[in-house]
């Protein structure tokens, strides 16, 4: 009886969290030093995989419910992350903050990063503040999300120190896979193939974003200009 009274209490709990009411929020991306908006960075629901992109003027809009994890990059930033609590007003807007990556010393490796890619550096950057962090007493937790450390992970939840590191590096990896494509994926060269611009351009490469697996297997620009002519006929810009 007992064990059956623990079933359906858990399957109500798990129905009462998956009917949490989805809506969309308004924010609004700036760089944490100067404020200055961030434009075409990429704002990713963690709990719906959906992600959207600022606009020119660093605002987006994307469906959300309370208690889900936004994360956020942008091309020469940290990540940040951000749990939507659920208390926003319609007419609020959420406002998020990144701080700039600023490459000081990479130890040995600084030496040898000549002919590296902008993305190989920031990402060698983030690794080091990363593993850093984690290194630690308290590890960070989203109670400073935002706070333009660059690391805000909720990972008090784990009850083990390695199991917590363990989902801590898996979430960093799944957001370095969202810088890859951010580096690879550029309004520049979405422009050069289609000739779209501000909000146009943010619509489209919202809904076009490709995969990291993909582009892992397309490394070369004439892959990108095919991928690019092909989601240009799925999603034609809104008129």
């Amino acid at each position: 009886m007992k064990s059956l009274l623990l079933c359906c209490l858990s399957i109500f709990m798990v129905l009462t969290i998956s009917a949490q009411p989805y809506r969309t929020i308004k924010g609004h991306l700036t760089d944490s030093a100067t404020r200055e908006p961030i434009a075409l960075a990429s704002v990713k629901n963690n709990t719906s995989g959906v992600t959207v992109m600022t606009n020119s003027k660093g605002y987006f809009s994307l469906p959300v419910a309370a208690g889900q994890l936004l994360s956020f990059a942008a091309v020469g930033y940290h990540f940040d992350t951000v749990t939507y609590t659920g208390t926003l007003l319609l007419k609020d807007t959420l406002e998020l903050y990144l701080s700039a990556l600023v490459v000081t010393s990479l130890g040995n490796v600084t030496v040898s990063t000549r002919g590296w890619s902008k993305y190989q550096t920031d990402s060698m950057q983030r690794q080091q503040d990363f593993f850093q962090a984690m290194g630690r007493s308290p590890l960070p937790t989203l109670s400073q999300a935002n706070s333009g450390a660059g690391i805000a992970l909720n990972i008090d939840r784990f009850s083990k120190r390695e199991k917590r590191k363990r989902n801590a590096i898996r979430f960093f990896d799944d957001n370095e896979k969202e810088a890859y494509i951010n580096y690879r994926y550029t309004p520049e060269l979405v422009t050069k193939y289609t000739g779209l611009k501000d909000e146009k351009l943010q619509e489209f490469m919202g809904k076009s974003r490709p995969s990291w697996e993909w582009l892992r297997k397309h490394p070369s620009e004439t892959d990108m200009a095919y991928y690019i002519n092909e989601q240009l006929k799925k999603y034609p810009p809104s008129k």
